[in-house]
């Protein structure tokens, strides 16, 4: 700061009442120079901030849990719950998440584990809780085991020293701050048949801003896996890394692959009451030049390209790619480039009509030309027409803009899925028949362009009167009743939290 007593000082102190100004303006003088060191200064070291920025603190927290080697002889070894947590801990930490794993943990072991969680907290903008091991219900209260956990000779004994679910909840949920929880822990009832509980889970008190995802259906036991990892973590690990997947569209495939891996006998359940999406990944555009050559990469490579059309066999191209892409060394996804726009929301903004995109996009045509079309002449052209459908059909799926069944026929639900999609991406539609060009023009997409996807409604069918025309004036009136009655809802489908039984083990 600046002192002017000085000036003030000196012409106090002429007797004769002759102000000098000397001193005054030399101090006045020196002021702005003062000031523009200062300045400099101020932005020598701004500029030195810039080049050497600090590194961004971690601020997404994960709790992971795998409870395999129990002391009691009656809680079943599970063999695959450590390793579940360790594999899901190493995908979480290539994440961005701090990772805090435990394994095989005891009472204790569980109460400083979830000490040390809360020392990060104050800085934690998410939260996700995994357990994979034994858990048990009683009356309507969930609890999970550890594996110190006495001899189940009552359901009382059982719960003594276990962990309430709705505590660990109640813990790290809160309104401002989203927080996941996945459960691989539906196992059978340790008590046996008459012990006054049966299988099946309990009802779930979901915190604000929470999103709780079960291994199984209700009333229904998970399997542990033959292979080293249970079935619903083989498909969280399958989809949790891929790129620009919110979470709710992360569970949809991981349902779909949990069910496909148990043969039906398994499907994942989830509760939600999230304010916003989230993404796993943090990267919700995908860099298009990037993407062209990954898909470039995969199709010179004959091992990679023949994995690539049995992805496709399951999932939309874009996913397919960044699936196989996972699997090859060679073939990588980094982040959206500098000098790409920043999306916004989940809709990507980087298609702007510049050079590279253009150039990306004519490399992936070219490449999907060999990929679905064929070079051949000899092959059969209403197949591949149909396969091309297919593929714009679950392209558009992908981004929101159609939620009919994909099955290649391109009809009247097709062109106003494809209508929605360029009106909502500000495009002129030069044609609504399927094209390779199109096809490519969706796969340079991410996110969730159609807000509102287009499903086309059957029209109803047309009833013929039994009266005729010679309907009756009470006929009428009797019709026109029937038609204002108010039909039935359908039921709803079934609901976790909807008070699923008391007692049992999950």
């Amino acid at each position: 700061m600046v002192r002017f007593e000085g000036c003030k000082t000196r012409i106090d102190a002429d007797r004769n009442g002759h102000v000098d100004m000397t001193h005054c303006h030399r101090l006045l003088f020196r002021i702005p120079l003062l000031l523009l060191l200062v300045l400099l200064g101020s932005v020598g070291a701004l500029a030195a901030v810039e080049q050497n920025p600090s590194p961004q603190p971690r601020n997404r927290l994960a709790i992971v849990i795998g409870n395999s080697n129990y002391q009691s002889t009656r809680l079943e070894h599970l063999p695959n719950a450590a390793n579940d947590a360790t594999r899901l801990s190493e995908s979480l930490k290539r994440l961005n998440f701090e990772v805090l794993t435990g394994t095989d943990l005891s009472t204790e072991g569980f109460a400083k584990l979830l000490r040390d969680a809360d020392a990060e907290l104050p800085t934690a903008s998410a939260v996700l809780i995994f357990y994979a091991g034994h858990g048990v219900q009683l009356h309507g209260e969930n609890y999970l085991l550890p594996v110190d956990t006495p001899d189940p000779e009552s359901l009382e004994k059982l719960t003594a020293s276990a962990i309430k679910l709705n505590d660990v909840i109640a813990r790290f949920a809160r309104r401002d701050r989203q927080t996941f929880i996945f459960l691989d822990a539906c196992r059978n009832n340790p008590l046996g048949p008459g012990a006054g509980a049966g299988d099946g889970l309990a009802q779930v008190d979901v915190g604000e801003n929470t999103f709780i995802a079960f291994a199984t259906q209700p009333g229904n036991v998970t399997a542990d896996g033959g292979g080293e990892n249970s079935p619903f973590t083989v498909a969280l690990l399958k989809n949790l890394e891929i790129p620009g997947l919110s979470v709710s569209d992360m569970m949809i495939r991981v349902r779909n692959e949990t069910e496909a891996l148990t043969v039906g006998r398994q499907v994942p359940w989830d509760q939600s009451n999230l304010r916003e999406q989230f993404y796993f990944t943090e990267q919700q555009a995908l860099d298009p030049a990037q993407l062209s050559a990954s898909l470039s990469r995969i199709l010179a490579d004959p091992i990679a390209k023949k994995r690539l059309q049995v992805e496709l066999a399951s999932n939309d191209l874009q996913t397919a790619v960044l699936v196989v892409g996972q699997t090859l060394r060679s073939v990588e996804i980094p982040a959206p480039s500098a000098g790409l726009p920043a999306p916004v929301g989940t809709q990507v903004a980087n298609l702007s009509p510049t050079e590279s995109v253009e150039d990306a996009r004519q490399s992936v045509v070219s490449g999907l030309e060999t990929l679905i079309v064929g070079a051949s002449a000899g092959e059969a052209e209403k197949g591949k027409a149909g396969d091309l459908a297919r593929s714009i059909q679950t392209e558009l799926r992908r981004l929101g803009c159609y939620r009919m069944q994909v099955d290649g026929d391109w009809g009247t639900g097709s062109i106003r899925a494809l209508t929605d999609y360029y009106k909502n991406t500000k495009q002129v539609a030069s044609t609504t028949e399927p094209t390779v060009g199109l096809l490519g023009d969706l796969f340079l997409r991410s996110g969730r362009i159609c807000k509102q996807p287009v499903i086309v409604k059957a029209k109803p069918a047309k009833v013929a009167s039994e009266a005729g025309p010679s309907q009756t004036s009470s006929g009428r009136k009797a019709a026109k009743r029937s038609q204002a009655a108010p039909q039935r809802p359908a039921a709803p489908p079934p609901d976790i939290g909807a008070g699923i039984g008391i007692g049992g083990v999950f």
